[in-house]
């Protein structure tokens, strides 16, 4: 069964990323705000006349959320950071490894504003990252280790559970989920990409809670229901490196998907003239809003 079969996602942007990733709808003005890692850039694209912002960074981010106050706030390869977006003021907040072969990679906020992101080796080593929490406060928390790739993440739309890729886990896992608290109860495996081509990368969950992963190495996102553990359907890409997806657009019907360049030949380069791009595609489903960080303290 392929229930998206059809579904052709277009670029959008003439950028070509290296490393494409994190891909985020601002509601506030109607932007799509993603990543390119590699080229430690923030890029801001107005679907509305198809212009887009770039915003130059210090170093790699691995993912950016909204600030409640207008900000950006990233988590990359020396920790958290506030970014400024009008006045390109970098500012780091607090690196909770302080190491310089990790580097942060996908992260999220929850529906009480708490930014969720993991790490993972820049050299390629398994089981060097881990998963952390930092809370409104500022404070950040250890919450698990021995992690590969820390990568997609979301909740169920009624909140009380999250899910979680580590990618060279090959598998998408879901918690049990305290809103009110933020703590993780049991977990349990929902998809297995055993049988699947690629690796699980970034991750959205759509408002019928069904979850869209991208599949690195695999050309394609799929739609699960995690309930069941079932694949509804496919929608291909004429790249293979597929990194992350969202939902964003007036009605949270546009599906944005990002790529990248990065672990192609120069050959499949050649053979990929797409690769890194953004693309966008209307699948029929709805997602769900990406929700702000919430700061509850003076700085």
């Amino acid at each position: 069964m392929n229930e998206l079969q059809g579904i052709k996602p277009e670029p959008v942007s003439e950028y070509r990323a290296v490393l494409g990733e994190g891909p985020n709808w601002l509601e506030d003005v109607q932007t799509l705000m993603w990543l390119d890692i590699e080229g430690k850039q923030l890029r801001f694209y107005n679907p509305e006349d198809g212009s887009e912002e770039v915003h130059e960074l210090p170093e790699r981010a691995g993912a950016a959320v909204g600030h409640a106050d207008g900000r950006i706030v990233l988590a990359s390869e020396n920790g958290f950071a506030f970014y400024d977006p009008d006045s390109r003021d970098h500012q780091a907040i607090h690196d909770p490894e302080n190491r310089s072969d990790n580097r942060f990679n996908d992260g999220k906020c929850d529906a009480a504003g708490r930014f969720w992101a993991g790490t993972m080796s820049l050299e390629g080593k398994e089981k060097q990252g881990s998963f952390y929490r930092m809370d409104g406060d500022l404070s950040v928390r250890h919450i698990f280790g021995e992690v590969s790739t820390s990568n997609g993440l979301g909740w169920s739309p009624d909140g009380t559970v999250m899910y979680y890729i580590d990618t060279g886990a090959g598998k998408v896992q879901a918690f049990e989920f305290d809103a009110e608290t933020g703590e993780l109860g049991a977990d349990r495996m929902v998809v297995s990409f055993e049988n699947e081509e690629g690796f699980p990368d970034g991750m959205t969950v759509d408002s019928d809670g069904n979850l869209w992963i991208a599949h690195y190495g695999g050309g394609r996102v799929s739609k699960w229901d995690p309930v069941a553990g079932l694949k509804l359907g496919e929608i291909m890409l004429p790249v293979d490196n597929v990194t992350c997806c969202v939902f964003g657009g007036a009605d949270y019907g546009d599906l944005y998907i990002t790529t990248a360049q990065d672990g192609l030949s120069d050959e499949q380069k050649a053979e990929q003239p797409l690769a890194g791009a953004l693309f966008c595609c209307r699948p029929g489903p709805k997602g769900q809003p990406a929700h702000l960080f919430r700061q509850t303290a003076a700085e």
